[in-house]
Order: C-alpha cells, then sequence, then structure tokens
C-alpha cells in the first residue's frame, strides 16, 4: 500500500512493489474505506457482501482443483457438500455448453 504525503493511501497493489512498502490485512478498515470509497459501517458490510459470491467461487474452484489433483476426494466431503458440489458443477457444465 502507498501513501501520499498526507498519510492517506493512494495506491494498493495484490503484490510486493517498490512504491509501496506497507502490508496490511484485507480486513484492514483504512483499506476497506479506500477500496469501498467509504469509511460507514453499513458501506463495509455492503463490500463484504458484495464479494462473497466472488470468494464462493474461489473456493469452489480451489475444491476443484484440490479434487483434480488428488489431494482430496469428492467423498472425504460431507454427503450434502458432495451433492451441492456436484450439482454446482452440473449447472456449470450445462452453462458452458450452451454457450457455444
Amino acid at each position: 500500500m502507498a501513501r501520499d504525503g498526507k498519510g492517506q493511501i493512494v495506491a494498493v497493489f495484490d503484490r510486493p512493489h517498490a512504491a509501496a512498502p506497507e502490508v496490511v490485512k484485507e480486513s484492514d478498515p483504512e483499506l476497506l474505506a479506500f477500496v469501498t470509497g467509504s469509511t460507514s459501517d453499513e458501506a463495509l458490510r455492503q463490500h463484504l457482501a458484495s464479494s462473497e459470491n466472488d470468494l464462493l467461487r474461489i473456493l469452489e474452484d480451489l475444491i476443484n482443483v484440490l479434487i483434480d489433483n488428488n489431494v482430496v476426494l469428492l467423498t472425504d466431503f460431507p454427503a450434502m457438500a458432495q451433492k451441492k458440489l456436484m450439482q454446482r458443477q452440473s449447472i456449470r457444465d450445462k452453462l458452458r455448453t450452451t454457450k457455444k
């Protein structure tokens, strides 16, 4: 994260950068305020809620990578989780084939 002379955040990077020596957690309130453009609790809650779908997709992709690489087996998950994962994969497959 980079700051100006007044200590205000002016840039954020997703990896180490010479112009941004400061590292903060993604949950840092000041960082969230910079990203969302607001410091209100409600704005921060809305930002978290809107990012949940992205996070869920990342977790789903991670699970698929782990299964594809035989790190875990689908059967390692509880039955309900297996069912949900298979349903979502089926829906994604259908959507992928209808786009072509």
